[in-house]
């Protein structure tokens, strides 16, 4: 994890029980690259520090679309047909790595947009060598009404995403999750406010992380940081579940809460 300690400084550790264990990685960055995995001897009380997301700044985001629930229920609403072509590759879109925002952190609703939606997805951020190093949880915070009117263009989407990507609260390995057959084996839930209005399992996606990884490295080459959001998990977002009660969106004061096994529990108030 990356935190910041009550003196202000930025650090990476390793998280024993209720104990941050500091390592002497400079940033996660290095972690990923392979470097700084020894202790310095410096431990912190995980109430005491303030967690950072895993990854603060990482050098892109690709978020793909691997669950067919999420995906079918989007053609469902245009009145059209999964392509074939979904079915052949995973799809992909680069988002914003500078409005990355971590556990706690309050998104803002943009100032154009009435329909802000949450969507419950799990992330993959990439080590050394192009691997998988672990897996966080991650909301693509989305505004669908200027979403709505961009994607006429046939193209993007584009300011209706780049305000707000939360990830968090943690980073982790593969061998502390039921990962098998390039899935993982874990449900995920998200609340609003305290209450529970989906959950969902993550291992239902047509495309395994491997497939993901694989596509993504190519033509081109995977940098120790880059983030592989999986999609929003089948029924994770209002899109999908329909408004709120009073039949509205997220508004300023609500706080959405994602979870998994393993993966603990990401938390974001609505500024």
């Amino acid at each position: 994890m990356t935190f910041r300690t009550p003196q202000g400084s930025t650090r990476v550790a390793e998280l024993r029980g209720e104990v941050l264990v500091e390592l002497s990685a400079p940033s996660m960055l290095d972690w990923l690259a392979g470097g700084g995995r020894a202790a310095t001897g410096a431990e912190h009380a995980l109430r005491d520090v303030a967690l950072l997301a895993p990854v603060p700044d990482p050098p892109s985001i690709r978020d793909f679309y691997a669950f067919a629930g999420h995906v079918a229920a989007g053609f469902r609403r245009r009145g059209a047909a999964v392509p074939d072509a979904w079915y052949r590759a995973p799809a992909f879109y680069f988002t914003n790595p500078a409005a990355v925002l971590g556990p706690g952190e309050p998104v803002r609703r943009p100032a154009e947009s009435e329909q802000l939606d949450f969507e419950l997805e799990i992330a993959a951020v990439i080590g050394a060598g192009g691997e998988i190093a672990g897996f966080t949880l991650m909301n693509d915070w989305s505004a669908r009404d200027v979403q709505r009117e961009e994607m006429t263009v046939g193209l993007g989407p584009h300011k209706a995403k780049d305000f707000g990507t939360s990830l968090g609260p943690w980073l982790v390995t593969p061998d502390e999750l039921p990962y098998e057959g390039g899935r993982l084996g874990l449900e995920a839930s998200v609340r609003v406010n305290g209450r529970e209005l989906a959950r969902s399992d993550a291992g239902a996606q047509h495309f395994g992380w491997p497939e993901i990884a694989a596509h993504a490295a190519r033509g081109t080459r995977l940098r120790p940081g880059d983030v592989l959001g999986s999609g929003t998990l089948s029924g994770g977002c209002l899109l999908e579940l329909g408004p709120l009660e009073d039949e509205r969106w997220l508004e300023p004061g609500d706080v959405v809460e994602l979870r998994a096994p393993g993966l603990g529990a990401l938390a974001t108030p609505v500024a």
